[in-house]
């Protein structure tokens, strides 16, 4: 196994581990998010729409293949449906006030672009630090390669912030109107 390897599945443990705690740290204070029936019914509209730009995003690659396309390698065309699902999800689901749940303390929008901004920078990190110190390239013989993912990542955080940061806009607006 290379370096490259190990160190993507330790930072996918990682990711893991971080998330699992988080949660159990929410759950010790009993903070459950809790969502309304509005706000359930448009999660499930934004689940039906990634889950058909997923289904239309593997088509496309399977067509590609058929065709003899080959402009990623099998695991970056996999981890950019992902990345391209969650960020239908998430857009729609902030956009309809269904991402963050019914909460007293409306700060959740503002850790979002946090972190958000914190994963966008991580990535960019590796992504740049790959290609100056390892010399590496994110293309092999033209197709996209694992180095690849890191800026596929960014690209969809940074959508996914500017989403909530114009949404935060968007409120801000409505409130002043009234």
């Amino acid at each position: 196994m290379s370096d490259h390897e190990i160190g993507f599945i330790c930072g996918f443990i990682t990711v893991f581990v971080f998330i699992a705690i988080i949660a159990a740290l929410r759950r010790k204070q009993g903070r459950k998010i809790e969502y309304d029936e509005r706000q359930l019914i448009a999660r499930n509209v934004a689940y039906k729409y990634s889950f058909f730009t997923l289904i239309f995003y593997c088509v496309m690659c399977g067509m590609l293949d058929v065709l003899s396309i080959n402009w990623a390698i099998t695991s970056v065309q996999m981890f950019l449906g992902v990345f391209i699902s969650v960020t239908v999800c998430v857009v729609i689901c902030i956009f309809k006030d269904a991402y963050f749940g019914i909460e007293k303390n409306k700060n959740s929008i503002y850790y979002f672009v946090f972190l958000s901004c914190l994963i966008i920078f991580v990535n960019m990190f590796s992504f740049v630090s790959n290609l100056a110190y390892n010399n590496n390239s994110f293309t092999t013989n033209g197709m996209l390669n694992e180095h690849a993912v890191n800026p596929m990542c960014a690209a969809a955080f940074l959508i996914m912030m500017l989403s909530a940061i114009i949404k935060i806009i968007l409120n801000k607006k409505e409130c002043s109107e009234e």
